[in-house]
């Protein structure tokens, strides 16, 4: 399993990491990318990682907040380059998780990358559809410098609201 994972986060540093921070992420990257790659369900895996962190962040905000950190943010690029068929019998946990989530990056949309991390969990996990989508559109706004946001947007279905807006 993934239980042992490490990150090192540049997420929230306003300067570029060096060529030797580069280099340490993509390993860890790849490294991850050849272990979501060998279990059988990665997507059940990572909402576990997520749901159940190593590194508890919930007894300091309450108990159902969820954050989506750096760490899995990694977790969830490396799963989306799989793009793993998510069973019916998968969605309900991400459903619960997604609404806890929700809630929290509603209140903290200074953290870009926690904003990032939700995204990239409704674009997986297919959730977008199921919440409000006015409300999943306004946290674009939020995560606009991160490249890997023109992606989800056309993929969370907001294409269709460019009218100019990405080029």
């Amino acid at each position: 399993m993934l239980a042992n994972y490490s990150v090192t986060s540049y997420a929230g540093n306003q300067s570029s990491p060096s060529s030797e921070q580069n280099d340490e992420l993509e390993s860890v990257a790849n490294d991850t990318l050849v272990r979501l790659k060998a279990v059988p369900d990665p997507a059940k895996v990572v909402l576990e990682i997520i749901h159940n962190p190593i590194i508890q962040k919930k007894h300091m905000m309450g108990d159902n907040v969820v954050i989506i950190d750096d760490g899995d943010i990694l977790l969830l690029k490396e799963l989306r380059k799989i793009s793993p068929d998510i069973r019916p019998s998968v969605r309900e946990e991400p459903m619960k998780l997604a609404l806890d989530a929700k809630a929290y990056v509603s209140q903290n949309t200074e953290n870009s990358a926690t904003i990032l991390g939700f995204l990239l969990f409704l674009s997986i996990y297919g959730l977008a559809p199921s919440l409000n989508k006015d409300e999943v559109f306004r946290l674009f706004g939020f995560a606009a410098h991160n490249k890997i946001t023109v992606e989800l947007f056309v993929t969370l279905g907001f294409a269709d609201k460019t009218s100019g807006m990405l080029v």
